[in-house]
């Protein structure tokens, strides 16, 4: 930009200088003075070139150079116009607008330079130049031209400058938002890799608490049995066979807590053990139904099973699948009331699907509650009555897992005060019709 603006100043002086022949030509007996004259500005703006180009120039020196160049062009013009004779007045006249416009739009000053340039220019102008004229309507019409050339350029500087004021501003704005998204962004992705390293360190003590209690709990499961088997002798106190009982139910409900706290464990460290074989769907959803059934008879609840697969077999992990429907059984079982029956049913639907259906008319949950209670560790319920069904609050999570693992899909409808019904899809790719293992 600069060097375009040293290029026109020098090439206005080129200009400037064939005006030369204009003032020849039109100047008769005042030639010589109007030459003088335009000598004069040459010299002018070549001190103005000079300061203008200067490397080492500051913005004050840059502005003096523009005022020095417009104030002289101006002031110059004026005199020639009254220098000038009669009959060659217009065209000098007209050079003023010329010197102004260019002048204004080319260099691009400030709007206060411009104003203050155009202050001494029409001031001089106007003390001048209309009481030269002999000609009253030539005379009015040039100086409203010329008054309103100034006018013009006076109104484009100020919105010039006050675009570029605004421009300005906005920029700075623009790069102080990209700078606080840059700081977010560093932010985020730290908060993200702290999160991913917490993660991963809680599975691994989860994976690590897992198997440090699992060898206690199977010792204690175990001698519980030999006990109630009277292995060595008779029990002969029935209290003691009573707490015997109590003990072995709360091991292996704390040995099924410790189970889902490994799967959840291995689910987010995508490590959940999985082999695909082919299986009758109907014998792992009956063996499923028969795990939960002595829990549901405690609870006076009962559970039927609707297969209508027609044998349809499944090629997927046959223990995880059994898992996925225990999970779902239970948590209908456990929020049952006594005397209402859980309803498991299975069909294929007309898009070649498995579809397992487990249906229960129990408490049920909100509509904000159903995304949550796929979470690990979330519950429907917080007030005493879900406390005091136990659990981990991670079965839906390790089914969604396990759905998710052979590429199928969970759905959950639910409404308070009705129950709640929850659908495994089998993807089509995993069902087949074969009536026997392959």
């Amino acid at each position: 930009m600069q060097a375009t603006r040293a290029i026109f100043l020098i090439f206005s002086l080129f200009v400037t200088t064939a005006f030369y022949r204009l003032d020849y030509e039109v100047g008769g007996e005042a030639a010589p003075m109007l030459m003088a004259t335009r000598t004069a500005v040459i010299a002018l703006f070549l001190g103005a070139v000079a300061l203008f180009v200067t490397r080492e120039r500051m913005a004050r020196q840059r502005e003096w150079a523009i005022v020095l160049c417009g104030t002289a062009s101006g002031l110059g013009q004026i005199a020639m116009i009254v220098l000038a004779p009669p009959e060659a007045t217009p065209h000098y006249q007209f050079g003023l607008g010329v010197i102004m416009s260019v002048g204004a739009l080319m260099l691009v000053p400030r709007f206060a330079t411009v104003a203050g340039m155009f202050g001494v220019i029409l001031s001089a102008y106007l003390l001048t130049v209309p009481w030269h004229t002999t000609q009253l309507v030539d005379g009015v019409v040039n100086t409203l031209f010329n008054v309103l050339i100034a006018a013009a350029i006076l109104i484009g500087s100020f919105e010039r400058e006050r675009l570029a004021r605004n421009q300005a501003i906005l920029g700075e704005a623009l790069v102080a938002s990209n700078a606080k998204l840059k700081a977010s962004r560093h932010e985020a992705l730290m908060a993200r890799d702290k999160a991913l390293a917490a993660n991963e360190a809680k599975n691994r003590f989860l994976a690590s608490v897992s198997h440090e209690l699992r060898t206690p709990m199977n010792a204690i499961l175990g001698f519980s049995d030999m006990i109630r088997s009277e292995v060595f002798g008779p029990v002969e106190n029935d209290k003691y066979r009573e707490y015997i009982g109590h003990i072995r139910a709360s091991g292996l409900l704390l040995q099924a807590n410790i189970d889902d706290l490994l799967d959840l464990a291995r689910l987010e460290a995508g490590k959940l053990g999985w082999r695909d074989e082919v299986f009758p769907l109907g014998e792992v959803l009956e063996k499923a139904v028969a795990t939960c059934g002595e829990t549901a008879r405690r609870a006076d609840i009962g559970i039927v099973l609707e297969d209508r697969t027609d044998g349809a077999v499944v090629e997927a992990d046959p223990t995880r699948i059994a898992q996925a429907v225990i999970n779902l059984v239970t948590n209908a079982v456990k929020f049952s009331e006594a005397g209402q029956t859980v309803r498991v049913q299975a069909w294929r639907d007309t898009g070649g699907d498995g579809m397992i259906r487990v249906v229960d008319a129990g408490r049920g949950m909100s509509a904000e509650n159903l995304e949550q209670v796929r979470k690990p560790f979330a519950q429907a319920h917080t007030d005493s009555y879900s406390k005091g069904k136990g659990g981990l609050g991670l079965g839906l999570a390790i089914v969604s897992g396990i759905v998710s693992t052979m590429g199928g899909r969970l759905h959950l409808e639910s409404r308070e005060g009705e129950g709640t019904t929850a659908t495994l899809v089998v993807p089509a790719r995993r069902m087949g019709r074969a009536r026997h293992v392959a």
